[in-house]
């Protein structure tokens, strides 16, 4: 019942008012006995539920931090095969600060219509309305505590697979499309490193040419002055 009583607080709590500030003794009064009821049920680093694997997320399990959670999310959704995104913040009336994070599957939800649609090309559909999530809130002693975890899944997972084959198994067309630029652009590199061989090669014909010509005209210069210092001395 306490467990119960806790979920169904802590989803109400994801509708709060993100911005809003300012003392409220109603809040702190219910955030009070939700952190309470959260400690009851929140078992300990070394004590977990009967028939959980360690590596996965549930309802009462304790974070040292956000981030904390989110790397442990993280690191079971790469193993489960799906990719996690960061959703709902909730902060403190009271101070401003984090106090719920929620982070859902990047498949939750559904994308809206896109009014380019009909001059830009349709992007692939990659939000299916999947609820699997986990939501986690701050306590009075500073920990993090899971306090909803949804596990199951509205789509096909793929375990194993790191984040970057779960994205192009979502973008395939992008993923062929990147493909094919990468090959494009290596062939064009190809061309370049040609060009600039043979721009190499005339510059070097150029230079060549120049010291020849340079060669032939210092000769005639030369060949001139001589010509004209024995002409100087037959006069004399």
């Amino acid at each position: 019942m306490v467990l119960n009583s806790v979920q169904a607080e802590a989803s109400s709590m994801e509708n709060e008012n993100e911005n809003e500030t300012g003392e409220n003794p109603v809040e702190e009064t219910f955030q009070k006995e939700l952190n309470e009821k959260v400690e009851q049920i929140s078992p300990g680093r070394d004590d977990i539920p009967e028939g959980i694997p360690a590596d996965e997320p549930y309802v009462g399990q304790e974070f040292e931090s956000e981030a904390a959670a989110h790397a442990f999310y993280n690191a079971y959704a790469t193993r489960v095969g799906f990719i996690i995104r960061v959703s709902k913040l909730s902060r403190s009336r009271r101070d401003g600060s984090a106090i719920g994070r929620a982070l859902v599957c990047n498949k939750e939800g559904f994308r809206m219509p896109d009014k380019r649609e009909k001059i830009v090309r349709q992007r692939a559909e990659t939000r299916v309305g999947c609820r699997a999530m986990i939501l986690v809130r701050k306590v009075s002693s500073g920990k993090w505590v899971v306090t909803k975890f949804v596990k199951e899944h509205t789509h096909p997972l793929a375990p194993g697979k790191g984040r970057r084959d779960c994205i192009y198994d979502q973008y395939p067309n992008e993923h062929n499309k990147i493909r094919e630029l990468t090959q494009q652009l290596a062939i064009e590199k190809k061309r370049a490193a040609t060009y600039k061989r043979h721009l190499e090669l005339i510059f070097e014909q150029i230079e060549e040419h120049n010291e020849s010509l340079s060669k032939k005209i210092q000769h005639i210069v030369d060949r001139v002055r001589e010509i004209e210092s024995k002409e100087q001395q037959n006069r004399v």
